[in-house]
């Protein structure tokens, strides 16, 4: 039998029906009224502070946090369950995949292209001394380093040349004697601490030249070497540069004649010595410029040696254009758009450290250009 309901009395602003089992009877007025049990008014109007009151209030604030955390387990575990079910099904997808047709080795029609080797040397600085306690030990260089450097630079450039020579033909090269060769006596400190003198210098740096052009004779299998030849700065006989006739005050340049009268019984050699600042040499159809790179003014800018260059690059080009520009003399090993940069042999220096360069390991600069393709490997030839 359903329990009779009454209108609560407590609140005129409720009048709730509620069961007879919710109800607990008080007189008042002479009468006998019902009242709702603590925690028993659906409206929330009852406002007793009673003890029972309370702890009915927690528990249901501990049952509404309990519910409330078990909906964000069942959202969470939804979710994972639906990324489950993502992954699944992508694996599933994955495993449908039908096999492409396997891949035939290349055919070789024999009509490979042609690639010619560019290898810059330049910045070897011979004769001078670093001393490892004044670079924080990030170098050493003596006479001894220097040619041992100097035969490994050769050495490893034909190890590139091999690899580059299984996709395409090689049958000439461009060997780029770039200047700064030699170190020289330019500052009292390379006096007081190098060993030999400027003529001593062009003696040893000629031997180290010849021992690397006889193994790309010996081991290149070239069939042509052109050898572009650029003075530098260091290698002057002057107190400053001179623009005219800064060829006839280098060491350099002599050397370079020497090596020419040397080889003069070589023909697969041809030798281009500049008698100024600037040398074209067309290979493949392209006109690249070689110049040291001591008439480019960097001052250390935000910009670095980029903005200068292309500068000096575009006022060049109004007189003779270039198709690409190669450079020494920064010892920072860079390429960009139409121009490169070759490194050093000499590698970090107490003078460069202090003037905040960035030290940079020894290597020289190896770029390839094809008949078809254009410019393509670019190799760091390293010699540590």
């Amino acid at each position: 039998m359903a329990e009779r309901t009454y209108q609560c009395r407590r609140s005129k602003a409720c009048r709730a029906w509620l069961p007879d089992s919710s109800f607990e009877w008080q007189e008042e007025a002479g009468q006998r009224r019902p009242f709702c049990l603590p925690g028993m008014c659906p409206n929330g109007k009852r406002s007793d502070t009673s003890e029972e009151l309370l702890a009915l209030q927690l528990e249901l604030r501990k049952i509404r946090e309990v519910a409330r955390t078990a909906e964000r387990d069942r959202d969470r575990a939804l979710a994972e369950l639906a990324t489950t079910l993502d992954s699944l099904t992508t694996a599933l997808d994955i495993r449908e995949i039908a096999p492409a047709a396997a891949l035939t080795p290349a055919e070789d029609h024999g009509d490979r292209s042609e690639s010619v080797p560019i290898l810059l040397c330049s910045d070897w600085h011979c004769g001078a001394v670093v001393r490892a306690e004044s670079v924080n030990d990030l170098n050493a260089y003596d006479v001894d380093e220097f040619h041992r450097r100097a035969g490994a630079l050769f050495r490893n450039a034909l190890k590139v040349v091999r690899m580059v020579r299984s996709s395409c033909d090689i049958r000439q090269m461009v060997l780029w004697l770039g200047g700064d060769l030699i170190d020289n006596w330019l500052h009292p400190e390379q006096a007081q601490l190098q060993e030999l003198s400027p003529t001593q210098q062009i003696i040893e740096c000629e031997r180290a030249i010849v021992a690397g052009i006889d193994h790309l004779l010996e081991y290149g299998g070239f069939e042509r070497i052109v050898i572009p030849c650029s003075y530098g700065n260091h290698g002057r006989t002057t107190p400053k540069m001179q623009a005219d006739n800064s060829h006839a005050t280098s060491y350099e340049w002599l050397m370079y004649q020497s090596l020419r009268r040397h080889y003069r019984g070589e023909p697969r050699l041809e030798w281009r010595i500049s008698d100024g600042n600037i040398l074209y040499v067309e290979v493949l159809g392209q006109v690249l410029r070689f110049h040291h790179g001591d008439a480019i003014r960097y001052g250390g800018g935000i910009g670095g040696l980029t903005i200068p260059l292309q500068k000096w690059v575009h006022r060049q080009d109004q007189g003779i254009r270039a198709d690409h520009s190669f450079f020494g003399h920064f010892h920072q090993l860079t390429m960009g758009t139409g121009w490169s940069v070759n490194g050093s042999l000499i590698g970090p220096t107490a003078y460069g450290l202090k003037l905040g360069f960035a030290p940079e390991r020894p290597q020289q600069l190896l770029r390839f250009l094809d008949s078809e393709r254009g410019w393509t490997g670019a190799f760091p030839v390293l010699t540590d």
